[in-house]
């Protein structure tokens, strides 16, 4: 491929990027496709294949082409989606500070947190359903939320060479404490 070439692929590309990071950034990830009517979708992954065989095969002019119509399919995307009266994603988060200062962003779906974290904020951005697949590895920590209504968790110290506790048995004495009595 000469330079010339490449630099036309990737002034096309940067353009298409824009168009879509936008349009991500207004409606959600993978969210337009599905605000719009079927046919329409249909044609937005069409070009979609397209554009995907034209950058395997390496054409720099099928590229620059095909990238353009993806660009073209983006906004007519858009422009359907608001002429069917759809509304754009209106990130509903909360905010904290972790320990070390980060702030922290908890917000409730993943199309949220991709537009919260293309803030480009100095943070830490969790998706609620992030935050359960997290929490549901702290069994222990859940349980006792259960059983004690209202408590809070002020630390958490994860010791991943410490075996489970078997609760009808208890935890096991640490060494020092075998022989005293």
């Amino acid at each position: 491929m000469r330079d010339i070439d490449f630099a036309v692929y990737r002034h096309a590309m940067a353009q298409l990027d824009e168009v879509a990071a936008a349009c991500e950034a207004r409606w959600g990830i993978s969210r337009l496709p599905r605000l719009v009517a079927a046919d329409l979708a249909a044609k937005f992954y069409s070009q979609l294949d397209k554009l995907n065989a034209a950058l395997e095969v390496g054409s720099p002019a099928d590229i620059e082409y095909h990238a353009g119509r993806m660009a073209n399919a983006w906004r007519a995307l858009d422009t359907a989606a608001q002429a069917a009266g759809a509304r754009p994603l209106e990130p509903h988060y909360l905010e904290g500070r972790l320990p070390n200062g980060t702030v922290l962003v908890v917000c409730g779906s993943r199309e949220e947190q991709w537009a919260l974290s293309r803030e480009n904020r100095a943070a830490v951005v969790w998706s609620m359903e992030e935050i359960a697949n997290v929490l549901w590895k702290f069994e222990m920590v859940n349980d006792a939320k259960i059983t004690f209504s209202g408590a809070t968790v002020t630390d958490c110290r994860p010791e991943p060479t410490k075996p489970p506790v078997d609760w009808v048995k208890g935890d096991a004495l640490p060494f020092d404490m075998m022989g005293a009595g």
